[in-house]
């Protein structure tokens, strides 16, 4: 790995961090008191701006190399995913998984991106997954030739993150599908509500990259360099569009496997219910007419009475419980 800079780019500062990548995409870290002029003859530079100290806003205004409406948009606070080209530079937000003490969150952050031929401009609110880890690659040797290059390798690095949380969304369907088809029933709607949205979430965010970037790769003004690039990762777009697609259907055959099981077993309950209130009702029935007190009530006068009563109790229990079977007999 390579040494840290001398000097302190966190901070008392509105740059995380600057990086110089020579002509073979070599990296070297910048301290601040080496910012550069963005204008270098050789390699190019990466320059990672803290929105949130409002000072990147003068450092951004006067920077000529970088055209007007790529300026605009580092300082602009919308948070929507967008991607505009020209000739000599590309600009857009993108959606990264935010980073929260050195790990990933699940929520997406909007991380802005300014690509000309000799820099690439990055600026974000949240730490975001992907800038921390091409900048941790390149300190450890890979290489990034182009601003295009590194640009490519963080949209990537998010794509990545998002295919990882798609991965553990898919684990959670898989425990909540095992425990679905087990024999008992069991209401898995509140956890698996909760996979869901995050999953609609998540290709509402796809849709957007996949339509700002197919959008900007058959843009006219494009470079045949810039175009390729962005063809490969609207590719990468679809096919991650596809596994979500796919996994939201899935969300929805087992809601719908989670309803059925629930209302089988509720109608299981209903019959058994059925079942003892047809077979109590005519010992009931039996137990109010003794129960009158009315003259020559049957067996008022019989010592055997109460056994007699009882006996007719059951007899009339036992011959509901045969009418039950005889009608389901008959239904079969």
């Amino acid at each position: 790995m390579k040494p840290q800079p001398s000097g302190p780019i966190v901070g008392d500062s509105p740059f995380l961090w600057v990086m110089r990548f020579d002509e073979d995409g070599a990296s070297t870290l910048m301290a601040d008191h080496e910012l550069p002029p963005l204008d270098a003859a050789s390699g190019y530079f990466w320059v990672h701006l803290n929105v949130a100290d409002l000072r990147y806003r003068d450092w951004v205004a006067g920077r000529a190399q970088i055209p007007a409406e790529a300026r605009a948009l580092l300082i602009d606070q919308d948070s929507h995913q967008r991607l505009d080209a020209d000739e000599q530079a590309l600009w857009g937000v993108i959606a990264d998984y935010g980073r929260d003490l050195e790990r990933e969150e699940d929520v997406l952050r909007p991380l802005r991106v300014v690509v000309t031929e000799r820099c690439i401009v990055t600026a974000r609110r949240y730490a975001v997954e992907s800038t921390a880890a091409i900048r941790q690659a390149a300190l450890e040797g890979q290489s990034l030739r182009t601003p295009l290059d590194l640009f490519e390798a963080l949209v990537s690095r998010s794509l990545v993150a998002i295919d990882v949380g798609l991965d553990r969304l898919l684990i959670k369907f898989n425990q909540i599908e095992d425990r679905v088809l087990d024999d008992e029933a069991h209401d898995e709607r509140r956890e698996l509500g909760a996979l869901r949205r995050q999953t609609i979430r998540l290709r509402r965010e796809l849709a957007d990259g996949q339509r700002v970037f197919s959008r900007a790769a058959f843009s006219p003004r494009v470079t045949q360099p810039t175009h390729a690039a962005l063809r490969r990762l609207t590719q990468r777009f679809d096919s991650l569009q596809q596994e979500l697609q796919a996994a939201e259907e899935r969300a929805r055959l087992l809601q719908d496997e989670i309803v059925s099981n629930l209302t089988a077993e509720t109608n299981r309950q209903l019959y058994v219910l059925t079942i003892l209130g047809t077979l109590l009702m005519p010992p009931t029935l039996v137990s109010g007419l003794f129960g009158m007190n009315t003259k020559n009530l049957f067996f008022a006068d019989n010592e055997q009475g109460t056994l007699y009563a009882t006996a007719i109790c059951v007899a009339s229990a036992a011959a509901a419980f045969l009418a039950l079977v005889w009608i389901r007999r008959r239904e079969g």
